[in-house]
């Protein structure tokens, strides 16, 4: 079944996370780049949230 989800492009939560953390990282990058600290700050601290989230998510997922 899973085979079928990612054919079809389907991802589980914890890639949607990772989605979202490529994004985040991206928009701070660019917030950076543009010169506004702050924005970039917040998207990193976003981020670092986030990353925390998808390790205890895996680690909770190796426990099973």
């Amino acid at each position: 079944m899973k085979w079928l989800f990612k054919l079809l492009g389907f991802q589980g939560s914890i890639g949607r996370k990772k989605t979202k953390l490529k994004l985040l990282q991206e928009k701070a990058f660019q917030a950076q780049r543009n010169g506004d600290l702050r924005l970039s700050g917040q998207y990193l601290m976003e981020a670092e949230k986030l990353e925390t989230e998808i390790i205890d998510e895996e680690k909770k997922n190796e426990a099973r």
